[in-house]
């Protein structure tokens, strides 16, 4: 269980949207939290993956290279 403090003004936003949204504002925070939260984590792994690449430890292919060995995987 957490507390979380806000002001009346974000308090007031949150309620609008839990109830556009047909959800509690408990729940609406949750959800909010983990959109971020797995974000945060799907940047994290775009940036290691993209420090990789141009650290010359990854090699790229073109799409048509990349389309050519999916089909000789498929046959």
């Amino acid at each position: 269980m957490m507390t979380l403090n806000i002001d009346d003004d974000t308090a007031s936003l949150l309620r609008q949207l839990s109830e556009q949204e047909h959800v509690s504002p408990a729940q609406l925070i949750k959800n909010l939290l983990s959109d971020y939260l797995e974000d945060l984590a799907d940047a994290a792994a775009a940036d290691a993956a993209l420090a990789e690449l141009t650290s010359g430890k990854e090699d790229t292919i073109s799409l048509a290279e990349w389309g050519q060995q999916l089909n000789a995987l498929e046959h």
